[in-house]
């Protein structure tokens, strides 16, 4: 049984760490618990968990709704209150219509894709983008997506946490019967390919409803009705083949969860032990409400598997055993004879001047390896006067976890361990600098120089990424890295600063200095996000008419693409 502790005192870096709340609720692996202070009478379904550590859900036939207690699903979300409490469920009226209204997924912080059925309010029916701009999500235009058609009254979807695909359940062009699981590939920002049926392994006449992906893309969880009697719909699994998304295992139920109401919209974490989120209709007269099981991948082999595969394995352990035995009692024979031959060779050749000369040799090897072992006699100083400055080191592993580091040989280890994702060095009055793991690995120097925080200063953000050709961030690391920086603004109240937008010098000029002015603005958006006031940062879009190094060659081309931070002045 798996052992779940909650440790409060360490700072997650993706929004979905927000549900280590959960583990306090959750006695032992085992357990399913009910989100109560989430729930309502009403209908709570589709959970999605943004950047910013809040939960958006549907709630359906609400009489607060847009259409009233008719309507679908509009959304709402809760976060943390300043007790770490969850708050009282809001409505989000901004992201809702009278129609059915969906949250599919978030491409970064400020940004989200949210299904609207088509309703009274001019927003056809498909995938629409908004953008957030303070406690307000604003309209930005609906996604592209070929043929994309729903002749049904239900859908469900989500974004891959990876952000390249989005996996959906409507009734559409090709389905087999009623509502089937189609996915849809982004091409480029604002741009998806056709929906594509996902076929016959995972789709049935009957009901395959609120599908969702692994962190992998290579395992699908889904509800279906297709293969209960006296239950409602039960969540299945099944694992892809091969790179195309028709080839698929058959569906294995997961038996834990599944019960005699409708399990839907079963989601795993795997960032947060394998975490799982879903919505069952058991307890709550038919309307759904939210709940929380920690996922194992064992729940979802059927018994039978699992005795075919134990004896296998059974088999397999006692072949090796007996190969291993030979093999030993060959190699034991073969060391005997060895051993007697040298016996009698080493004794009448090695003299005492050739002990000497070993010895010697072992001396200067040893000398040697001690002389190019790493030193970790590191420097901070300040970029001006070359004197050393107090700092502090603040790390993150790969599993999202930031720690202090007492010393740069920490950082040395969890690098040697290929457990260090960045790091950043922070000092009072200094611009922070932030180094990635790779940056470090091919770093030769020991000095690191931090600049004063002063009027004119600036750095390059390089480790804020984002998806090519477009202005939403790339990774998690990205919104670490901001995060770092609204602290640098808190801890400097009175700084103002510059963002300036920089591309390459390939593409339509006018493009490219629109994307670079959308990517710094997207950065302000975030930073105002956390509290920092909006007048205190500027923005300014330069295309690549400021290179900072060689245009002709991609190396150089990618150094041109990056974000600058400058300052303006302190107060």
């Amino acid at each position: 049984m798996m052992k779940i502790e909650l440790k409060t005192n360490i700072k997650k870096a993706s929004g979905i760490f927000l549900l280590a709340f959960s583990l306090s609720t959750i006695g032992n692996a085992q357990s399913i618990s009910s989100l109560k202070n989430l729930n309502s009478p009403y209908d709570e379904q589709h959970p999605v968990i943004s950047p910013t550590e809040e939960i958006f859900f549907s709630v359906g036939y609400h009489p607060d709704n847009i259409g009233g207690e008719t309507d679908f699903g509009d959304i709402w979300m809760t976060k943390k209150s300043d007790n770490g409490d969850w708050s009282k469920p809001s409505h989000i009226k901004s992201l809702s219509t009278d129609g059915n209204d969906v949250v599919v997924g978030f491409p970064d912080a400020l940004t989200v894709y949210v299904y609207h059925s088509g309703s009274g309010n001019g927003l056809k029916q498909g995938i629409h983008q908004y953008a957030r701009f303070g406690s307000e999500w604003n309209y930005v235009r609906p996604l592209e997506m070929g043929n994309f058609r729903n002749q049904g009254t239900h859908f469900s979807g989500r974004l891959s946490q990876d952000r390249s695909v989005i996996i959906m359940s409507m009734k559409s062009f090709g389905s087999y019967g009623n509502e089937d699981i189609y996915v849809s590939r982004q091409i480029r920002e604002g741009n998806w390919t056709s929906p594509q049926n996902l076929g016959a392994d995972i789709n049935t006449f009957s009901q395959e409803l609120t599908p969702s992906l692994s962190k992998d893309l290579k395992t699908l969880y889904f509800s279906t009705n297709s293969n209960t009697s006296n239950s409602g719909r039960n969540v299945y699994s099944s694992t892809r083949l091969n790179d195309s998304w028709e080839s698929w295992s058959k569906p294995r139920a997961i038996e834990k969860v599944n019960s005699s109401g409708a399990e839907l919209s079963y989601v795993v974490h795997e960032d947060l032990d394998n975490l799982a989120l879903y919505t069952s209709t058991q307890n709550s007269e038919g309307f759904g409400d939210l709940m929380m099981v920690m996922h194992q991948i064992e729940d979802e082999v059927p018994v039978e598997e699992t005795l075919a595969i134990q004896n296998s394995n059974e088999e397999i352990e006692e072949r090796i055993e007996v190969e291993v035995k030979n093999e030993n009692e060959v190699a034991e024979s073969q060391v005997e004879n060895i051993e007697s031959t040298n016996e009698a060779t080493v004794t009448s050749s090695i003299s005492e001047a050739s002990i000497e000369v070993i010895e010697t040799s072992i001396d200067s090897a040893m000398t040697y390896v001690e002389k190019t072992k790493p030193i970790l006699d590191y420097k901070v100083l300040d970029a001006n006067t070359n004197k050393p400055i107090p700092y502090l080191i603040t790390y993150t592993n790969r599993q999202g976890i930031k720690k202090t580091a007492g010393s740069f040989s920490m950082i040395e280890s969890a690098l040697e361990e290929n457990s260090l994702d960045r790091f950043a060095i922070t000092s009072n009055g200094y611009i922070p600098r932030d180094f990635s793991a790779e940056d470090w690995k091919n770093s030769e120097t020991e000095v690191i120089t931090m600049m004063p925080v002063k009027a004119g200063a600036s750095m390059v953000l390089n480790n804020i990424q984002f998806n090519r050709g477009t202005s939403d961030f790339a990774d998690s690391r990205s919104i670490q890295l901001l995060d770092d920086l609204v602290d640098f603004m808190k801890t400097n109240p009175s700084l103002r600063i510059r963002l300036d937008g920089h591309t390459d010098n390939v593409g339509d000029p006018q493009l490219n200095k629109e994307l670079s002015m959308n990517r710094a603005s997207k950065i302000r958006g975030y930073l105002t996000l956390k509290g920092i006031d909006f007048e205190r940062i500027r923005i300014a879009g330069w295309g690549g008419s400021k290179p900072i190094a060689d245009t002709s060659t991609e190396e150089g081309r990618a150094l041109n693409r990056r974000v600058e931070l400058v300052i303006e002045r302190l107060k």
